[in-house]
């Protein structure tokens, strides 16, 4: 029996799995003590449940995932209203720090994919795919070069391979991020650290709901509707000189401009508590919709070959996190929370680090650094340093 959900069933149906998500990590606490994030866990669920149904043909369910986009777009237009100039400024060096920790990333996880495909006697170009192209680079990068591997170089089999490593990826990268965290607060006893910090950050709704107005929630609305509006204008122009950045960037930039042109001019205000609140909202969402939606039975697809690859990213970025990013990133409880982030996008999709990110920062305290470093500086550079990698590397190998 196959069944098709319009749009607005699908939402109903993100709802209730990010319900479900949230009670379940409540029933078991084994979920909270490990960090991991309500969207992923109900997300999960559900996509498991339909790999059942697909695979006994009991149900073939066809989601409507348009809002999907949207969602995302509001959340990382939200987070650019928390970028101020002047604490932006005062944290570049983390920012630098971020870059080259990301580059290392990008190069270890392709040597890894180039390596497995070597051993186990198939296309090197496979072997991308199961690197950057599909763990840092996520459903996006994969759909774009696995492509390109296929039509230009005759590298069968990639577009699969490639969509269904992103998929592992988006799981795994939603579980492992609050695991490493945990240990890197316990092995160098960050636990007072955290909780001291006692301060708010992008994405503290639960904190702040109490405080909305709904005249200040419309203006957020409206400010946020405006950066995305706009920014797709920007994306599309950047886009036809040849640059291309991804689709929310531009909201994004946009939401830092209009934040530091209030906060420096005093012309009008811009609701911050009511934009982190629409922020968080929508970052649930995504993250259900994202997870809920995924074809899990494309896994099955793949060769032994290719999910001995995929484990041993996981298990790379889980030891290269611990071991290095840590010390990279500045070896304090800042750094440990931008870890879980790495984790989570190094394998997946930003969404899937800050909603990490949140996860952790509940249990262990706030870090207005990381929230501010990790989706500000990472949605703008990691498909820029990946492509130049990935570009580089097809053309060699090609």
């Amino acid at each position: 029996m196959s069944i098709s959900l319009d749009i607005f069933q699908t939402l109903a149906i993100a709802v209730v799995v990010l319900w479900v998500g949230e009670k379940l990590r409540h029933t078991f606490k084994i979920l909270e003590k490990l960090c991991i994030p309500s969207p992923v866990v109900g997300g999960l669920l559900f996509s498991l449940l339909t790999l059942i149904g697909n695979n006994t043909g009991i149900l073939n369910l066809e989601l409507d995932t348009t809002l999907q986009n949207v969602f995302m777009t509001v959340f990382f237009t939200a987070m650019g209203f928390t970028c101020d100039v002047k604490v932006l400024l005062k944290y570049g060096k983390r920012a630098i720090q971020f870059t080259v920790l990301l580059t290392l990333l990008v190069i270890a996880q392709n040597i890894i994919g180039i390596s497995c495909a070597k051993l186990f006697g198939i296309d090197l170009l496979l072997g991308l795919c199961t690197g950057s192209a599909s763990m840092t680079g996520g459903h996006g990068t994969a759909g774009s070069f696995a492509p390109l591997f296929e039509e230009m170089y005759g590298c069968e089999g990639a577009v699969v391979v490639g969509l269904a490593a992103a998929t592992f990826g988006l799981v795994s990268g939603g579980l492992i991020g609050g695991p490493v965290g945990n240990f890197l607060v316990k092995k160098h006893k960050l636990e007072k650290i955290g909780c001291k910090s006692g301060v708010k950050q992008a994405g503290d709704a639960d904190e702040i709901e109490a405080s909305l107005k709904g005249k200040k929630l419309a203006a957020a609305t409206n400010q946020i509707i405006l950066c995305m509006g706009i920014g797709t204008v920007i994306y599309l122009a950047l886009k036809e000189i040849g640059i291309t950045f991804p689709g929310y960037v531009g909201g994004m930039v946009l939401g830092a401009i209009l934040r530091n042109i209030s906060e420096y001019s005093g012309k009008f205000e811009t609701p911050l508590d009511e934009i982190a609140c629409l922020g968080n909202i929508s970052l649930s969402l995504f993250v259900s919709m994202a997870l809920m939606s995924l074809k899990l039975w494309q896994l099955a697809d793949l060769a032994l070959p290719m999910l001995i690859t995929l484990l041993i990213q996981v298990l790379f970025i889980a030891a290269f996190m611990i071991f290095v990013g840590y010390y990279i990133l500045g070896r304090d409880y800042d750094a440990a929370v931008m870890v879980t982030g790495f984790c989570g996008f190094g394998l997946g999709a930003m969404p899937n680090g800050v909603s990490n990110m949140q996860a952790f920062t509940k249990k262990w305290g706030a870090s207005p650094t990381a929230f501010l470093v990790v989706p500000g500086v990472g949605s703008v550079i990691i498909d820029v340093i990946n492509a130049l990698i990935l570009t580089a590397l097809m053309n060699l190998l090609g």
